[in-house]
């Protein structure tokens, strides 16, 4: 059923990969952010506003079925901004976003979270194994960024569970464009495809159609990697060892591009609760990646992907 969706930060990464999907199935898309879009999607209703204005907020959901709520400052922006930043956008303006959604009566909203919330959590214990990262963990940010997006989440569970906004937080890993061989090695690390966050997040407003309220809830976002329990002490002393066990051609292919793991891999993302819950399943990862080296193809899936 065609919707109108706002995205808030709709210049961002995610914004710019999500507004074309909802367009193709038929929504009408309003996109707010502080700036212009560096390539502006055509069919878009654009609004150049600042969100923290509770004026802005209360226009901008005017008419719209469902929120993405897209807008903040991101770990990348620790080391130039300082924590009144983060605490002004990501947690009183998240208040503001869904404040104004509740006061509209819009029951749809999407929050774009990060897998920063987990903090201490993602910490092996000494040389011991990587750790599975899954949503039952203990939320131990160990900055300001993981902080204000733990507080935007339990925001988020107030107002589905006080207010009747129906809401998920997708935990996302990292997604920002990449040089092709960056973005491979990446996936090892906590990466995932700009196209799978965008599946993810119709994937969300599709399940909260049926949601009933006070059920808010989070999902890791993550490519898939096949890694057990099995392979968690080889991640972190001997990486190659285990990508060579689950596919015997990397090492090869790895070291004919130049794009050798990182280091000791940590931590493995467990995103089998979006499956379920959500039918949600990644399309592009590691594995492709290697198909591509194996092709000769310096992009993740193939041109009509």
């Amino acid at each position: 059923m065609p919707a109108r969706i706002l995205i808030t930060g709709g210049a961002g990464t995610l914004g710019q990969a999500l507004a074309p999907v909802l367009l193709e199935r038929g929504d009408q898309v309003r996109a707010l952010d502080i700036r212009e879009p560096t390539k502006p999607t055509p069919g878009v209703e654009w609004v150049t506003a600042d969100l923290r204005e509770a004026t802005v907020m209360a226009q901008a959901v005017e008419g719209v079925d469902a929120i993405v709520h897209a807008a903040a400052w991101h770990g990348i922006h620790l080391r130039d901004h300082p924590a009144k930043d983060f605490w002004e956008l990501n947690v009183d303006a998240t208040y503001g976003v869904y404040a104004a959604a509740a006061d509209a009566g819009i029951e749809r909203i999407v929050l774009c979270s990060t897998m920063g919330v987990y903090g201490e959590s993602r910490r092996p214990a000494g040389d011991g194994p990587a750790v599975r990262i899954h949503e039952r963990l203990p939320l131990l940010p160990g900055d300001v960024y993981g902080l204000s997006k733990v507080l935007a989440e339990q925001t988020a569970a107030y107002f589905d569970r006080a207010r009747q906004v129906r809401g998920v937080a997708l935990r996302f890993g990292m997604f920002v464009p990449e040089p092709f061989l960056h973005a491979g090695i990446r996936f090892l690390y906590g990466g995932v495809d700009e196209r799978d966050v965008a599946a993810a997040v119709l994937a969300a407003l599709e399940a909260l159609r049926d949601r009933p309220a006070g059920r808010f809830d989070t999902f890791n976002i993550e490519s898939r990697l096949p890694y057990t329990e099995d392979d968690a002490r080889l991640l972190r002393t001997d990486p190659m060892t285990v990508l060579e066990h689950h596919w015997p051609d990397a090492p090869s292919l790895l070291e004919a591009a130049g794009a050798l793991p990182w280091g000791p891999i940590n931590e493995w993302y467990d995103i089998a609760k979006a499956g379920d819950e959500l039918s949600w399943q990644p399309r592009y990862g590691f594995p492709e990646f290697l198909e591509a080296l194996r092709s000769g193809r310096t992009e993740i899936g193939d041109s009509s992907s």
